[in-house]
């Protein structure tokens, strides 16, 4: 079975345009930039998270066992070890989420809740071609391995050429570095902000200062002619600690460590106040 369009009309519109994880607020699509990710609530194929081999096929791509989630929370929900979202819980989060979401959609949102569909099947699913002898045949590649069915008696060998997957998200950036990531890339976006204004007391030139902590970060992460957006997700905690260290450097900084007072808001507390909007 597949997701259906009518599916995530529905999610989409109950959504509200926000991830649905409740300390999160994450802001799914952004004109036609597609944040969203179509998380299933118990996984779709035996082995995944929270598989449950009571449910159909059908029912599995229900919107029923579904929810949308920002990159980070998805990444956060399917890896978790400790059991924190549990089948249980992610019900109830999608059923506190939905509650007052809208029934219609207008001509802009039914078109980027058709993006969401199309983004996930571009991820999901690739193309790929078979040739044999004799007989019919068919295959499909996915993250997790091909599928090849076959009709009548086939003689002969199998030929399977996939495309390479997609390095780069529809942002351009790698799919694994934290431009592809709206919390990752939105929290570094803050703390250099924060970086401009608390300089822009030195009486230095907003443009210039904004370049300078550029460069600091290129040299820091050596990344020649690349941006902070291409910096490995996985170096996102090492990224983060040295903004703090260049804003504890900063005038506004020192007065900061001398008082023993907050030098910015830390990535939770970023993340659950609206990407920083009640600081």
């Amino acid at each position: 079975m597949a997701i259906k369009e009518t599916t995530i009309k529905r999610l989409f519109a109950k959504c509200k345009n926000q991830c649905a994880i409740p300390e999160c607020h994450a802001t799914l699509v952004v004109g036609e930039m597609i944040i969203a990710e179509i998380c299933h609530i118990r996984a779709r194929r035996k082995g995944g998270p929270r598989y449950d081999p009571a449910l159909t096929a059908e029912q599995r791509d229900q919107s029923a066992n579904l929810i949308l989630l920002c990159p980070t929370c998805h990444k956060l929900v399917d890896k978790d070890k400790t059991g924190a979202f549990s089948v249980e819980y992610l019900l109830q989060t999608k059923a506190d989420h939905e509650k007052g979401g809208a029934f219609e959609l207008s001509p802009l949102e039914e078109r980027q809740a058709l993006a969401i569909l199309s983004d996930y099947r571009a991820k999901r699913k690739k193309v790929v071609t078979s040739s044999i002898d004799s007989g019919i045949s068919s295959a499909s590649a996915g993250r997790n391995g091909i599928a090849i069915s076959f009709v009548g008696n086939n003689v002969g060998g199998i030929k399977i050429h996939a495309p390479r997957s997609s390095k780069s998200t529809g942002l351009g950036y790698p799919s694994n570095s934290i431009g592809a990531d709206a919390n990752f890339s939105g929290y570094t976006d803050y703390l250099c902000d924060l970086y401009v204004q608390y300089m822009l007391l030195t009486g230095e030139d907003e443009q210039k200062l904004r370049a300078k902590i550029g460069t600091s970060i290129k040299r820091e992460f050596r990344l020649s002619k690349r941006t902070r957006y291409h910096i490995p997700a996985e170096k996102f905690p090492s990224l983060v600690a040295f903004l703090h260290r260049k804003l504890s450097g900063t005038p506004v900084g020192r007065k900061h460590v001398r008082k023993g007072t907050k030098l910015c808001s830390s990535f939770e507390e970023w993340r659950t106040t609206k990407r920083g909007e009640k600081r």
